[in-house]
């Protein structure tokens, strides 16, 4: 099958290009890739740079008098490696070197003929940075020796520094605490961070490089961005990393493929010199603090279960052939087992137990007869329902080979592999799982880049990379295959059978990429031209609830087997289930591709001040369409009295359009002595959207998969519908929920501006004030275009409620479907762009480098982030139907988004002393205080406006907060609670009145994300000593380590608290229907038989405890 025309679209012209969908099908794999490394090298020319892998040194020689000498020489000798960088003067007495390694030392030796040559040692280089070398000579008839002198890198005083950012160089990585080892513990020092977000956007819009090559989760399903993150496992073993780099606003238009941030790192290379070491850390309950809140019950804090964490390790590097070729490898063991933090609840004296580790809403007695109801009824075993161990294991393995071809030429070859799986049982106070509902994430990765980078004569030099990765992960379940049964106890849920999203489930990525830059050195100017091209290939399986989920309002509507609606409630027992049609496709396999080309010019207009300009071009490309379905097309893209109209079609994917990234960026050196820096700039930046919301398309066209959904008298008896009865469900089954997407639909795009000024105070201590703006410019959205219009107000809210709607259909009343425009449908999810929203951060920062081994630094932060949708969910329905609003999930306010950071104060130390020869200990610590994490306050229970969004647990409606008792409703939760409505209303004005936010926003709708948790302080720290021997001729270090993260615990149980709301989402309210036909609604708080929240937030059992980590390692 021929794909059509691709066609490029400029804002006033267009290219058709035709590429054959052969091309990309499965058994054209090699020649579809060889076909496009072919095509962009064609098209590159000599080529293009990663400014993410490489630092460079550029400068003026001149002689006494300030005039420049040209043809003076430069020699910079990478000691470590004998790696030399030579480069002749220009006509202005200019010299520039690229693609120069990270690190150091450097030395610099400067010759010219008549005069004296000058040394420089102990230069240092930080990733991504442009060294600013000018030297002076003296005439050679002068009497002076030969001047000798040394320097050290300053990330921060650096010409090449216009936007934000953040370095983190091998010291810090090697002295400042982690227990974990990930990339977050040394992000988390850019004041602008805050887990994976980068300037309040999701960490979805992240670009991870490693070595200059896509390290991301591009698909977009787990929380750290990276391949294997849903293992539990990082990316690459932090003994392989040589330094980080963090990018928030960088105008170098060759970093590019982020709306969010950039992390770029680079992987430690070999030496002259063999050199080494062998590691292990660990830990376990006994290295834990006890629990932040006593135990109700016994009024005492409790340890955690027995678990045990370690990592184990080596690394090696050292010549091959020395001064020409370098090798180094690394591999690392974590084994992690640890029980599940909440247990069931014992009957004590008639009622449930309670505790800070114990899910009171059910108990023993109660999941007892569920599972045997489950095993006696149905012959399945839902597993344990006791404390449960989950395991978590990964393998790394890293090797590295670099050759020094020629003094022009240096070639790096690597390769990283990651084995990892994590056992996945997610328990809570509001949600208890069966051990087989649980299921096991299996993650396999193989990268492997290559990168040449020469130099040809004095004016030109080339960076080439070629990288693939190929991932592979996969979900397995626990126990046999079974139907997902969730049972409802108030608010809370309990849950057995197979995970409803993980009987299906399994993802295979191809990832190509090719960069290259080519720099042109012209006078003043250095000119680079280049391209980044990156080709995927997805291959997902994914069908949620293909096993069948039952949810049942209560034990005892579970225990009859069967649901009776009530006259408030159709939803109280639902069936749901998608299956693939025949003939249909079972998996979203396709390929996309991501292609772009930049220019840039940085001018040193003075010597004092550079210029950075650029424009930067990316297009997105989809190849295979996904299935067509004539009733989507006939149906929403002609006007009708049902809804409006959509040029939509399920077969069709975005315009491959041109996003075009103009950036200008400066940085003056006002003084000329790196004293006064003034650096900015303005740009926009381009990025990729989460792959899962395009594959979202591919599995929802209606012709592939079938979904059948039923409530109350509608739906079949547990008994009657196993996962092999598909032939059973009837003919009334929709053809599920549609995905299409926006043919205008753009990737994420933003202007971002900065301004800032680094200024060298007395003691040599710099100071930094930033200021960083961002408009969005294209953000992801997503509608439902199935949706009816509101056609009226809810009584005594105001709010708009949708109606039940009469359209044909051959789904009967009581189906979700009542409110769609057509029934053949459930919800048709349309993903398009809007322009709402914004960022803004303003930073002050301290830093210093003090002699004899001390570093500190501290920083505060203060930010906001506002958008329609954080783009925090995967699957198609969930992206729209989890968006709290008032006025409808298809017509959002700008609102906050899920990672406004608003206070965040932030500072770390480190200081080293060496003492009686054999001996040094360093100490450091890391502070981070923030102002909380954003949640909503929302309706649980049924649907209140008749949206559908999540008509089960907790809802997407956020509350109206009453003045008085005159503004709402209250009713009893359940027939054993005894309560007035005046103690109802008591109790939830108490909640009110003693919650900062609701207490100053009564008569309003709850805003999204307007309320926060408490500030949380969390001071970690860490204590290493040195012990120092003689070993032949070398010396060896044995280095023993503790990590302590949470200090502040430690000390004081009240302290380091960690506040959380689950899902960001607290259901205050339970809707419990309308008074009468047409009448007001009705609410009730709390359950009369337990005691009421006193505030919305829990405080972790986990992190808000003390925790340490013993490690030793051997250095050679």
């Amino acid at each position: 099958m021929s794909a059509p025309p691709h066609r490029l679209t400029f804002d006033s012209f267009s290219i058709t290009l035709t590429i054959s969908t052969n091309l990309f099908c499965m058994n054209n794999l090699r020649l579809r890739y060889f076909f496009l490394v072919a095509l962009m090298l064609f098209t590159a020319h000599l080529g293009w740079s990663q400014g993410t892998t490489t630092a460079a040194m550029s400068g003026v020689i001149s002689d006494s008098k300030g005039e420049g000498l040209p043809g003076a020489t430069v020699i910079a000798v990478h000691t470590p490696t004998n790696t030399q960088y030579v480069a002749p003067t220009n006509s202005d007495g200019r010299f520039n070197i690229q693609n120069m390694r990270v690190g150091g030392p450097y030395s610099v030796r400067v010759t010219f003929v008549g005069y004296k040559d000058v040394n420089r040692e102990g230069i240092n280089l930080a990733l991504g940075q442009n060294f600013r070398f000018d030297q002076k000579l003296s005439d050679a008839t002068t009497e002076l020796a030969e001047v000798t002198v040394s320097g050290r890198r300053d990330p921060v005083m650096n010409a090449g520094r216009t936007g934000a950012s953040t370095t983190v160089q091998r010291e810090q990585i090697e002295r400042l605490p982690t227990i974990s080892r990930s990339f977050q513990d040394f992000t988390r020092l850019t004041p602008q961070a805050n887990g994976n977000s980068l300037s309040g956007r999701n960490g979805r819009f992240n670009n991870i490089q490693i070595d200059g090559a896509s390290n991301n989760d591009l698909f977009g399903l787990g929380n750290s961005g990276t391949p294997g993150g849903q293992a539990g496992t990082q990316p690459i073993s932090l003994d392989a990393i040589q330094e980080f780099q963090v990018v928030i606003a960088p105008y170098d238009v060759r970093q590019g493929r982020f709306s969010g941030g950039g992390i770029n790192a680079v992987t430690r290379s070999g030496t002259n010199e063999f050199s080494g070491s062998a590691f292990v850390f660990g830990r376990n309950q006994n290295t834990a603090g006890k629990s932040p809140t006593p135990d109700p019950a016994t009024g005492q804090r409790t340890k955690l279960a027995e678990f045990s964490d370690y990592q184990t390790g080596f690394r090696l590097g050292g010549p091959v052939i020395k001064d020409k070729l370098f090798f180094f490898v690394n591999g690392e063991i974590t084994r992690r087992t640890a029980p599940l933090l909440f247990r069931p609840a014992n009957v004590v004296d008639g009622a449930n137990e309670t505790g800070s580790n114990i899910v009171s809403f059910v108990n023993t007695t109660q999941l007892q007869e569920i599972s045997n109801i489950l095993r006696t009824r149905y012959g399945y075993d839902a597993g344990s329902f006791g404390e449960i161990n989950a395991e978590t294991r990964s393998n790394k393995a890293f090797a590295r080979l670099d050759w020094n071809i020629s003094q022009d030429h240096q070639l790096t070859l690597r390769h990283n592999f990651v084995d990892a799986s994590d056992d996945n049982i997610n328990r809570s106070q509001t949600n208890f799982r069966f051990g087989n509902n649980g299921y096991r994430f299996v993650s396999k990765t193989n990268s492997t880049v290559m990168e040449l980078k020469s130099r040809f004569g004095n004016r030109y030099a080339n960076n080439l990379l070629l990288g693939y990765s190929r991932i592979r992960d996969a979900r397995a379940i626990n126990g046999a295959l079974f139907p997902s049964v969730t049972i409802n106890f108030g608010a809370n849920t309990v849950v057995a059978g197979s995970e409803r999203s993980s009987t299906q489930n399994r993802l295979d990525q191809d990832i190509i990429e090719i960069t290259n830059n080519f720099n042109v050195f012209a006078g003043k100017h250095v000119l680079t031209f280049g391209t980044n091209n990156e080709i995927f290939r997805f291959d997902n399986l994914f069908v949620n609830d293909a096993a069948g989920r039952y949810d049942f309002p209560d034990l005892a509507t579970f225990r009859n087997g069967v649901g009776i609606p009530n006259s408030n409630n159709i939803n109280n027992y639902r069936y749901r289930q998608n299956y693939a049609l025949p003939g249909g496709k079972p998996t979203a396999n396709f390929g996309a591709a991501q292609f772009g080309v930049y220019a840039q010019d940085e001018y040193n207009l003075t010597d004092n001040l550079r210029l950075t300009a650029g424009v930067r071009l990316d297009v997105p490309f989809y190849f295979n369409k996904p299935s067509y379905n004539k009733l989507v097309d006939s149906t929403f893209a002609i006007s009708n009295e049902q809804g409006p109209s959509y040029d939509v079609r399920t077969d069709r994917l975005p315009k491959s359009r041109v996003q075009v990234s103009p950036r200008l960026g400066f940085n003056w050196d006002a003084r000329g002595d790196q004293s006064l820096q003034l650096r900015g700039g303005v740009g926009i930046f381009t990025g990729r959207p989460a792959y899962v919301w395009i594959s979202n398309q591919y599995g929802g066209t209606g012709v592939d998969f079938a979904g059948y959904d039923r409530t109350g008298s509608g739906a079949p008896r547990l008994a009657t519908v196993v996962p092999d009865s598909i032939s059973r469900l009837d003919a009334r089954a929709s053809k599920g929920s549609i995905a299409v997407t926006d043919r205008e639909f753009r990737n994420p795009q933003l202007l971002r501006t900065n301004l800032a000024v680094d200024y060298r105070l007395p003691l040599g201590i710099v100071a930094t004030v930033e200021g960083i703006y961002s408009k969005t410019f294209n953000d992801v959205l997503p509608q439902d275009i199935n949706l009816k219009n509101a056609t009226g107000t809810l009584p005594g809210d105001g709010r708009p409620v949708f109606p039940a709607g009469n359209a044909p259909a051959p789904a009967p009343a009581n189906s979700p479907n009542r409110f769609r425009n057509t029934r053949d449908f459930n919800n048709v999810i349309l993903l398009t762009n809007t322009s709402q929203g914004y960022q803004y951060s303003v930073t002050g920062e301290l830093k210093k480098t003090f002699d004899g081994g001390l570093f500190a630094s501290a920083a505060y932060n203060y930010g906001q982030s506002r958008d329609l949708y954080s783009g925090t969910s995967s699957v198609a329905v969930s992206t729209w139907e989890f968006n709290p609003h008032v006025s409808g999930p298809n017509n959002l306010p700008l609102s906050y988004s899920n990672f406004d950071l608003r206070h965040r104060v932030l500072g770390s130390f480190s200081y080293r002393k060496a003492y009686a020869k054999n001996f040094a200990t360093t100490i450091s610590a890391f502070y981070n205080g923030q102002s909380g994490t954003p949640f909503s306050y929302t309706y649980f229970g049924t649907d209140i406006n008749n949206d559908g969004g999540n008509p089960s647990g907790s809802s997407n409606d956020l509350i109206y907060i009453p003045r008085s008792q005159d503004e709402i409703l209250l009713v009893t939760d359940n027939v054993n609670d005894r309560r007035t409505q005046a103690q109802i209303w008591n109790e939830l004005n108490s909640f009110i009145e003693n919650d900062a936010y609701l207490s100053k926003n009564r008569g309003k709708y709850a805003a999204r994300n307007a309320p926060r948790t408490p500030w949380q302080h969390r001071v970690d720290m860490r204590l290493m000593q040195d012990i120092f021997m003689t070993v032949g001729s070398k010396t060896h270090t044995l280095q023993l380590t503790l990590d302590v993260t949470n200090v502040g615990n430690f000390l004081n149980n009240d302290w380091g608290r960690d506040y959380f709301v689950a899902n960001q989402n607290f259901g205050l309210l339970r809707f419990q229907g309308l008074e009468g036909t047409g009448g007001r609604p009705t609410f009730s708080y709390g359950t009369g038989t337990s005691a009421t929240p006193t505030e919305a937030y829990q405080v972790s059992q986990l992190s808000s405890r003390w925790q340490a980590q013993f490690g030793a390692r051997y250095l050679f």
